[in-house]
């Protein structure tokens, strides 16, 4: 093999940070995740109040809506982004050979995602992939101007919603009449208890295609929220972060950390004062600025939690606390599949079928336990070996030859 083909990144020439937030990143999206594992969004409040302390549960799941939503898949975005960078910085003598093998990566990760989606709509490696492949465009893009693409792809989505305010009355009958929320997700074409009926009475078979059904959706409620745009919107603004060396500098900076803070959990309140959907096209000029509040306290939680965390790991105590997390940052694929899997064994009915039999407190409890888990394999698994299981079988695939999985001298 030729010394100018590009390689993987060794453990040694990781950024700590990155690894670090990637695991705080993995944390965040299995509490995300875990009410729709749990069938909790799924079940109608009356049915919930029978399982559960329903008073509770809602108090949590109002905490995690503010912490949580949205806030750690910008930060896997963001984080998304800034690892091209460093890999292109890195590469970009032989950038010609760099963009082939790179992009054959983003195509594996696009046939992961792929797979992936079939078991669990929620998946994001799918969207990661093809976002990547657009992001690569932005490569030589000076850091000034990319900051004035990702604002023009974060805000595009409100000047459609301006421009169809005068059409909100055709938009809202078009739509299924509005009722009553009798749970926290709901489909127009199916009935929450159909939704669970399915998932706890359901074959394989059925439960495949409820999820192809979600998965649907998903997508379909991205072009009302403006998703695309902003998936793209925020891997520029994670591109911008790392030219500008952010991740090295600015972090250490306590009035970024302050007024991120601030204004994160100040737009994040607003938009739930205000109230409105983001996968609806808007009805009135309140609810266009309830999305831009909810996307703003979006963005300033996750640049206050990268902040925060940064300074953090400057102290002592916070190296030792956080250094935990490295391990799972560096095995980020394979802890992210993990949880899916242990989820959907846990919850689906071929497995122990839990799903809307327990509240969100008892499920929270469960993800923990994961989480810990998690932390003591990626742990144990990096001490013998140099990248996590599915890290190791993607790069062997990206670089067409067996990856030494082994340090060297074991």
């Amino acid at each position: 093999m030729t010394s100018n083909q590009p390689q993987p990144i060794e453990p040694k020439q990781r950024i700590e940070i990155l690894d670090i937030l990637r695991g705080f990143a993995l944390l965040g999206i299995i509490f995300m995740n875990m009410g729709f594992f749990s069938g909790y969004v799924f079940m109608p409040f009356d049915d919930l109040k029978q399982i559960t302390d329903f008073q509770l549960d809602e108090k949590l799941y109002a905490f995690l809506n503010i912490v949580v939503t949205g806030k750690f898949y910008t930060l896997f975005s963001i984080l998304f982004a800034v690892g091209f960078y460093i890999q292109y910085e890195k590469n970009k003598e032989d950038s010609i050979n760099f963009l082939k093998t790179y992009r054959r990566r983003l195509f594996l990760l696009l046939l992961i995602g792929f797979l992936h989606s079939l078991i669990w709509f929620g998946d994001i490696l799918l969207a990661y992939s093809i976002f990547g492949f657009i992001l690569i465009l932005f490569r030589n893009v000076k850091s000034k101007n990319l900051i004035l693409w990702s604002l023009l792809f974060l805000l595009f989505p409100f000047l459609i919603d301006l421009s169809l305010l005068p059409f909100s009355e055709t938009l809202s009958s078009a739509s299924s009449e509005k009722a009553t929320a009798i749970a926290h997700v709901q489909y127009p074409d199916m009935t929450v208890e159909a939704v669970i009926n399915t998932f706890q009475n359901g074959s394989i078979v059925d439960i495949f295609f409820l999820n192809i059904h979600n998965l649907v959706w998903k997508y379909l409620g991205y072009i009302p929220s403006g998703g695309y745009f902003k998936f793209l919107g925020i891997f520029l603004l994670g591109y911008y972060l790392a030219s500008i060396d952010f991740f090295t500098k600015k972090p250490k900076s306590t009035l970024l950390l302050i007024t991120s803070l601030i204004v994160g959990l100040l737009a994040t309140f607003s938009a739930k004062m205000i109230g409105g959907s983001s996968f609806m096209f808007p009805s009135t000029p309140l609810n266009i600025l309830y999305k831009l509040l909810a996307l703003a306290g979006q963005i300033f939680m996750c640049i206050f939690y990268i902040t925060s965390i940064s300074k953090i790991v400057q102290t002592s105590i916070g190296r030792r606390a956080f250094k935990y997390l490295i391990p799972v940052g560096r095995m980020a694929l394979s802890n992210y599949l993990f949880q899916t899997t242990i989820m959907i064994i846990i919850f689906y009915n071929f497995g122990f079928n839990l799903i809307g039999k327990i509240g969100l407190l008892p499920t929270a409890g469960i993800a923990i336990l994961i989480l810990v888990s998690q932390i003591i394999f990626s742990h144990i698994w990096l001490r013998h070996y140099r990248f996590g299981p599915l890290e190791w079988i993607w790069r062997s695939l990206t670089y067409k030859k067996r990856v030494n999985i082994r340090y060297p001298n074991k």
